[in-house]
């Protein structure tokens, strides 16, 4: 494809519009009102939940629907702290809470946390909830975890925080367990996350342009991270941040500067020859 092309763009956040600071890139904000005079939509897509994304969209006066939960949960924004649900793909009840009771019974330094639909539950509120909910601007609800999980919840994601070493520990006691509809992967050295296996970013890519009746390859896609992957493979623009992983940097088309030198927004300038 040419740069032309692209009629739709597919951003994540953490590591790429938002700099080490956990700031929105000004460039990028200077640049939305430019896509939107092209009628070119900005999507965010992100492991968070909706409700950690809406902050960010309302500093972008982004319109378009939030891929949340790498693509496990599309919604549209009604109104502040409303959703109404695009797609879902919930894990498998049952490994879901197998893994549960794995990480409380013997990894209890771990935080457990419980995202079902725009909702994040937690069992204990501990130090490394605290942290995520300094991180995201949001508040976990805590829950006793058995009356939580005697109604059976859609549970969208699974999330695990704790020292590099218990979480490296609890990954490979997972990795022991008989799991056939989930999966999980590190999106930093400490954070575990579990979803069901279909789940991707690739998948939300898919179903975005579904959605604004767009072929992939008219979209370009922004990341930095392994989870950000497949999406800016699939794409027919793949943009791999200057502080990517390298498997990220060796499936993009381009790699621009990293998030502290606004390289989202170098890229999507450049691209589209757009003045910053």
């Amino acid at each position: 494809m040419t740069t032309s092309d692209i009629r739709l763009i597919i951003s994540d956040i953490d590591g790429t519009i938002l700099n080490s600071q956990h700031q929105v890139s000004k460039k990028l904000q200077a640049l939305m009102p430019l896509l939107q005079k092209r009628k070119i939509p900005f999507v965010l897509t992100s492991a968070r939940s909706p409700k950690g994304m809406t902050a960010i969209a309302d500093e972008l006066t982004l319109t378009a629907p939030l891929a949340a939960y790498n693509g496990a949960y599309i919604v549209e924004q009604t109104k502040k702290g409303s959703f109404t649900e695009l797609f879902s793909r919930p894990l498998d009840f049952t490994e879901a809470n197998k893994v549960i009771q794995l990480a409380v019974h013997s990894f209890p330094e771990v935080a457990v946390n419980i995202y079902s639909a725009a909702e994040w539950f937690v069992p204990t509120i501990n130090k490394w909830v605290q942290q995520e909910e300094a991180i995201t601007e949001m508040t976990a609800k805590e829950v006793i975890l058995q009356d939580f999980l005697s109604n059976q919840p859609s549970i969208h994601k699974l999330l695990f925080i704790g020292s590099d070493e218990d979480i490296a520990a609890l990954d490979a006691a997972i990795g022991r367990l008989v799991l056939m509809e989930s999966t999980k992967y590190r999106s930093k050295s400490n954070y575990l996350e579990f979803t069901d296996k279909t789940v991707s970013k690739e998948l939300a890519l898919r179903e975005l342009a579904d959605y604004y009746q767009v072929a992939p390859n008219e979209v370009m896609a922004i990341g930095d991270h392994d989870n950000d992957l497949s999406m800016i493979a699939a794409a027919g623009f793949g943009v791999a941040m200057g502080n990517a992983s390298e498997a990220c940097k060796e499936k993009a088309n381009l790699i621009t500067v990293d998030n502290d030198h606004d390289g989202a927004a170098v890229a999507i300038s450049d691209a589209l020859q757009l003045e910053l």
